[in-house]
């Protein structure tokens, strides 16, 4: 396959950012979809008529770092193109973290024992050597005491399946888990509004990149990718994304004119676009 064409570039102090229109069957996302998500996105770009924000992909291997609900609409909306953002994975700006679990009260030691046994699993208190957010494993940490949950084997895909099957049964039983930050985590444990926070295993950007090329995949909110900033508002049209006759170089020219025509204007961390609050700067097309 020839290199890929790019229809924009940002240089964000250093950090490139490359939009692109790259073939949709390309792709490889990392993380399962939930078909609820897929379903409403959907129906939001139907109506819409356009692919609002590019997906962040890594530009060696076109693994999906975010996005992966939105590959998922692409597919199901045949789309032959999608709209990229395609960045050095390795690059020291961009940072892999993880969504951690929150859990409400009642959800004492023993209640979290019966829900871990009735998935074969046991949990072992456990002294950190460091931080929570520096540990790895999975770990049930309360306001004044940290367990590891035991399992048998060390298989990180595994690790990730076992606290998915975890958290899908303690929402059967009504506890409405909610998913935060690390940052975030433990300030929500020591106020009293959750119980306890789940963290799952630390990844290595290492192990997104063989996961997702040898087609296994994480379960849903296992990642949370930070970058410095990202690109917003290119509004492809998805004409022009379902085109079956364009070639790839024809369709990025047709990228190229309309963006370069528009103003593209920075906006500092903390900016909302789209009803969600964003802690990166983000680079706006504006008409």
């Amino acid at each position: 396959m020839s290199s890929q064409p790019v229809a924009y570039t940002i240089d964000h102090e250093g950090l490139r950012l490359d939009i692109a229109l790259a073939p949709t069957d390309r792709l490889h996302i990392h993380e399962e979809t939930i078909p609820e998500r897929v379903s409403s996105l959907g129906d939001r770009i139907m109506r819409d008529g356009v692919q609002s924000a590019p997906i962040i992909v890594d530009r060696g291997t076109y693994v999906v770092l975010d996005g992966m609900h939105r590959v998922a609409v692409m597919k199901r909306l045949g789309c032959r193109f999608t709209c990229v953002c395609l960045v050095d994975y390795f690059d020291p700006s961009i940072k892999v973290q993880r969504w951690i679990r929150v859990i409400p009260g009642p959800f004492g030691v023993k209640k979290a024992e019966e829900a871990l046994a009735a998935l074969d699993l046991r949990m072992a208190p456990y002294e950190p050597v460091k931080s929570p957010d520096e540990e790895g494993g999975l770990l049930l940490i309360y306001r004044d005491q940290t367990y590891r949950l035991i399992q048998n084997g060390e298989d990180l895909l595994q690790a990730f399946k076992r606290s998915h099957e975890l958290e899908s049964l303690l929402k059967t039983w009504g506890y409405r888990i909610s998913h935060c930050t690390e940052a975030e985590a433990m300030k929500r444990v020591d106020s009293g509004d959750y119980e306890a926070a789940l963290y799952l295993p630390r990844v290595e950007k290492s192990q997104v990149v063989e996961a997702a090329e040898r087609g296994q995949v994480f379960t849903p909110k296992a990642t949370r990718h930070r970058l410095p900033a990202r690109p917003v508002q290119v509004n492809v049209p998805l004409e022009l994304l379902r085109d079956k006759e364009m070639s790839l170089e024809e369709a990025n020219a047709r990228l190229r004119e309309t963006l370069s025509s528009k103003k593209l204007a920075r906006y500092e961390p903390g900016t909302e676009w789209m009803g969600r609050t964003y802690d990166e700067v983000l680079y706006v097309f504006e008409s």
